[in-house]
């Protein structure tokens, strides 16, 4: 039986780490608004909360749905906080952006990444960012942003896992939320299968469209 994502508030060791590179958010936001992000919701994320675990072997997709913000055309990159859950291992993963159709992904990937290496011993948050090519986008419309180890899911360790930043109280992102699959190396379930949610929860995410 598959196990279901929980949400988990970390150590200060977490808390801390964040904070050097992005909790002193009037250094963040003095960042020149051609590099701001588009959707961002670090702000409202206190630098601890998680939700776990992904990665195998059960908990093989996490993502966020998003709305396409006036005058965006294109996706661009996106970045999320994850820290390690247990000792050592590693897993490849892959980041994608699909359409969204209200409950699940749906037609052919927009957008996928190479492979990335994620193999953390350490108990502080990374940032992870997947930076896409050519994910054109239409305004008003809905995506999923996601990371997955579906397609890479022989090469993981086998219970190495990881959380990711998680909004612990409030919808700071009313344009979408946090959805997941427990696919167990079947992409196919993407676009076959209904996403699980937390109903509003987001994840802490920065999306950067231009």
């Amino acid at each position: 039986m598959h196990n279901s994502p929980s949400l988990i508030r970390r150590g200060l060791v977490g808390l801390a780490a964040i904070g050097l590179a992005f909790a002193a958010l009037g250094t963040a936001q003095a960042t020149a608004s051609t590099t701001a992000a588009a959707i961002d919701t670090y702000g409202a994320w206190d630098g601890a909360y998680t939700v776990q675990a992904f990665g195998c072997p059960d908990s093989t997709t996490y993502g966020e749905t998003i709305t396409v913000p006036s005058g965006k055309k294109k996706i661009t990159k996106v970045t999320f906080p994850w820290i390690n859950l247990v000792g050592s291992g590693s897993f490849k993963t892959r980041g994608y952006v699909y359409a969204w159709n209200g409950t699940g992904a749906t037609g052919s990937a927009i957008a996928a990444t190479k492979a990335k290496t994620i193999s953390y011993v350490d108990g502080v948050f990374h940032n992870v960012t997947f930076k896409f090519k050519k994910a054109k986008v239409k305004a008003g419309s809905q995506y999923v942003v996601f990371a997955s180890i579906d397609q890479d899911y022989e090469s993981c360790t086998d219970g190495y896992t990881v959380g990711w930043g998680m909004i612990s109280d409030g919808d700071p992102y009313p344009g979408g939320g946090f959805v997941y699959q427990n696919n167990s190396g079947n992409e196919a379930n993407w676009t076959g299968q209904p996403w699980n949610s937390f109903g509003t929860t987001d994840v802490a995410m920065k999306v950067y469209l231009k």
